[in-house]
């Protein structure tokens, strides 16, 4: 190859990897086509909890594991104190989704102080797992009349009973995955300071150019309960 040509050669632009497309949308084949959806994630700004293209990757490749799509895994995985978690119905429907899973049943006992939220898991070849949350427990708990428990008592009770029911019951296809509900009752650790270090990047990951840059913003709000959204 004469000089002319490796000067023609250098000049031209890296090929995108291709992002394919099935029945059920996007398939990624390879990290760079993975990042690149996740850029555009970002940048397209409909997602208001995601501020960077690497929170996007992991929340996307959590979903991934879980067998959600990757739309559906950004609306139903978030990071909750730490922990990737889903949401209740998220929860709900990946358990379902299982050839293994004969039912859910969920139910409620009592009323008052004494209401009760009863989550019944039936699973083939197994016995029923049954879990249940009360008033009571919520008040053990220091629960009642916090947050979301003062406005939805019902639906948080019967969100603890699934998450513990279904957790129980289908550890091997929820992999430790946390449960939002319950994961935002838990007191944040104090920590000091963090120290701002230099980004990583991949061995032969190039300058990014500035349209796929991270989108950091100046500041982040904050429920009352000092909880990221």
């Amino acid at each position: 190859m004469s000089e002319a040509e490796q000067q023609l050669a250098l000049s031209k632009p890296e090929a995108k990897a291709a992002v394919m497309a099935g029945e059920r949308g996007l398939q990624f084949t390879n990290m760079e086509s993975m990042w690149r959806f996740c850029t555009a994630v970002v940048n397209s700004g409909t997602f208001k909890d995601i501020n960077s293209p690497e929170q996007a990757l992991i929340r996307l490749q959590a979903g991934l594991e879980l067998g959600l799509t990757p739309i559906w895994s950004l609306s139903n995985i978030m990071v909750t104190n730490g922990r990737p978690a889903v949401w209740g119905d998220g929860l709900l429907g990946i358990v379902l989704a299982r050839p293994e899973c004969e039912d859910v049943i969920e139910t409620f006992e009592g009323d008052g102080d004494s209401l009760t939220a009863v989550c019944e898991v039936h699973r083939k070849g197994r016995q029923p797992v049954i879990r249940k949350f009360s008033v009571a427990d919520a008040k053990r708990a220091g629960l009642q009349g916090k947050g979301v428990h003062s406005t939805y008592p019902k639906r948080m009770l019967q969100m603890r009973a699934r998450s513990w029911a279904c957790r129980d019951a289908f550890a091997d296809a929820l992999r430790g995955l946390g449960v939002v509900e319950e994961l935002r009752d838990i007191e944040p650790v104090k920590t000091v300071k963090a120290v701002e270090r230099p980004k990583l990047v991949l061995p032969d990951e190039s300058e990014r150019p500035a349209a796929e840059a991270e989108l950091v913003p100046a500041g982040e709000e904050q429920d009352e309960q000092g909880f990221k959204f």
